[in-house]
């Protein structure tokens, strides 16, 4: 499991394309400042565990024999693999696992066209090393709440729920705690179980599995309580959605309904927590959308020709495109500072040049998502890997000298010196707000057709 941000290539904090009204956006913790680089730890895979015949489960413990780095459930750490002639990888998974001063445990879904999660699944056996960088990301139980919890999941979108449900049991955490979690049937369901067993020890913690297709044995078995999928009108009927603090991980379409639709039911954002992994248009809008396979790994670079014509050399070639007002370039160092402000960027954003170099990245991030933008950008830098410098495109939210928030997509690359070390990160970014408006125009009108036709 795992979630890109303005400028950091990174999986697990993704940023929600919003153009809507900016108090449903996410709430962020405050993250550290962007000079603090993410440590780089070796890893031994101390076991793995079958949880599903989709999922299996990881636990790592430090090659040195140490404590691994604290963390809070329902976080997230990155994981570098070398895998042989493909090179190193990094992926974000969630830790399943609630913090117990001795390993972490990552519970990864084989998905056929995932490079990593197969060589996972196929090849880390007890003994694999691999390195890891350390824990973040703002999605997190809060010890000290005192508010009801409601963990809503689908699919491998449980691991965060679990860690946070253990770490219930374990600080002794009084409140009233939802657990409604969605599966296809028994033999893809995950920590069923466990889950039980958890929910049986806290005396407060209330355990609810939807399945949509159950097997012939399901139902005999007790493994899930209703048939079907869980629906905005159940959660709004059997749980307290004036008090409780939603915390809510799974598909597209499922963040879709379950975040949009708490909002219109009066949840204020405060009280919404979500994370999902992929660039996604509007979680405000119902779509029937799938995450997309990973992007792919970048190959190296081949030779270019310093003189493409006759009198049109690569300098010029790029002083031209980065002097156009067509689209923004932006260029920032190792902190975040930007260093290269191109009137496209002035034209989209409304910041001009001396306004702009040596400022943060914050100034064109909405406040919301500011905090997972640097939780990326730290291991990007740290790790001198991202999995978005092959030119994909990711869409964004962005922010305007005036306040207005503008949707964006941009690709960025990685600058590097001599030692391999980042030293900056360029981004070159159009402002497709238009045309998002234009498509969520035509997506209503398609649906009034249909609901029309129907």
């Amino acid at each position: 499991m795992g979630c890109p941000s303005v400028l950091c290539g990174h999986i697990n904090p993704v940023y929600q394309m919003i153009s809507g009204d900016p108090s449903m956006a996410e709430q962020s913790a405050s993250s550290a400042s962007v000079g603090e680089a993410s440590p780089m730890r070796a890893f031994l895979v101390e076991r793995r565990i079958r949880e599903s015949d989709l999922i299996t489960s990881f636990v790592l413990q430090p090659l040195d024999g140490g404590a691994p780095l604290p963390h809070e459930a329902g976080q997230h750490l990155s994981l570098f693999v070398d895998i042989p002639a493909v090179g190193r990888q990094k992926r974000n998974y969630t830790i399943s696992s609630a913090p117990n001063g001795r390993s972490y445990r990552i519970s990864v879904k084989r998905e056929p066209g995932g490079m990593v999660s197969r060589w996972l699944h196929d090849h880390a056996e007890p003994g694999t090393r691999v390195e890891v960088g350390a824990p973040g990301g703002s999605f997190v139980f809060g010890a000290e709440t005192k508010r009801p919890m409601v963990l809503l999941s689908a699919g491998v979108g449980q691991t965060p729920m679990v860690a946070m449900i253990e770490a219930v049991a374990a600080t002794g955490c009084k409140v009233p705690v939802h657990f409604i979690h969605c599966a296809r049937n028994g033999g893809e369901h995950a920590f069923g179980a466990h889950v039980r067993e958890t929910a049986a020890a806290g005396s407060a913690i209330v355990a609810t599995f939807f399945y949509t297709q159950p097997g012939p044995d399901d139902a005999a078995q007790g493994r899930f309580d209703i048939e079907g999928r869980v629906s905005i009108d159940w959660v709004a009927a059997h749980t307290p959605v004036r008090d409780a603090d939603y915390f809510i991980c799974g598909p597209l379409s499922f963040l879709k309904t379950f975040v949009g639709g708490l909002a219109r039911l009066g949840v204020s954002p405060d009280r919404l927590h979500y994370e999902f992994f992929g660039p996604v248009d509007d979680l405000f809008e119902e779509d029937s959308g799938e995450q997309g396979a990973p992007p792919s790994p970048a190959k190296a670079p081949l030779g270019r020709m310093s003189q493409i014509a006759a009198g049109f050399t690569r300098a010029q070639i790029g002083d031209t495109l980065i002097d156009s007002a067509a689209d923004a370039v932006v260029v920032s160092d190792a902190q975040g500072a930007i260093v290269l402000w191109n009137p496209g960027a002035e034209r989209i954003f409304g910041f001009s040049e001396q306004e702009t170099l040596g400022q943060s990245l914050d100034i064109i991030i909405p406040e919301p998502f500011r905090a997972r933008h640097w939780d990326g950008y730290r291991e990007t830098v740290a790790s001198g890997q991202s999995r978005y410098g092959a030119g994909d495109l990711l869409a964004v939210p962005g922010l305007r000298r005036d306040g207005r928030r503008i949707s964006i997509e941009f690709t960025i690359v990685l600058i590097k010196d001599q030692s391999a070390k980042v030293i900056g990160m360029a981004a070159t970014i159009r402002d497709v707000s238009a045309r998002f408006e234009e498509t969520k125009a035509l997506k209503k009108k398609v649906a009034e057709l249909e609901a029309r036709g129907a």
